[in-house]
């Protein structure tokens, strides 16, 4: 089944927003749980002065059929709409800029036109920034 979690205290299991993760983060204890994506849009997660999470910071995958979900850190069982819709709606919110082109499998992006071959990220030695009015890489001063 598709699923939607948060983390929970590696020693406690007491979810992320009702208490600081003091032994470390960890996912709750579902059978066959496969993390797929994170809603990493919203990041990075806001916390109290005690570290305790405003908000939780969403994890979505997949479950055994049979796996419990009334357990801490278990947010929402989906279907399999609800699932590709919040995918969907997940890559389409880290879309940097309208013209790049998106690859759903991976929930990434990559600009229409490839890095010059001098650009610093392939070895040479010209910074660019990426320019949405002319759909282009431009160097920087």
């Amino acid at each position: 089944m598709y699923i939607c979690i948060t983390e929970v205290d590696a020693a406690t299991k007491i979810v992320c927003t009702s208490a600081p993760q003091r032994t470390g983060p960890s996912m709750p204890a579902v059978r066959g749980l496969q993390v797929i994506w994170q809603d990493r849009s919203t990041w990075p997660v806001e916390t109290a002065p005690d570290g305790t999470y405003l908000r939780a910071p969403k994890y979505y995958g997949t479950c055994d059929d049979e796996a419990d979900t009334s357990i801490a850190g278990v947010l929402q069982v989906l279907t399999e709409a609800e699932y590709t819709a919040a995918r969907t709606a997940e890559h389409e919110a880290r879309r940097p800029y309208p013209s790049w082109i998106g690859y759903s499998d991976t929930m990434t992006w990559s600009a229409p036109v490839p890095r010059p071959v001098d650009a610093i990220m392939n070895g040479g030695n010209v910074r660019y920034q990426w320019d949405e009015a002319t759909v282009n890489w431009i160097p920087q001063a």
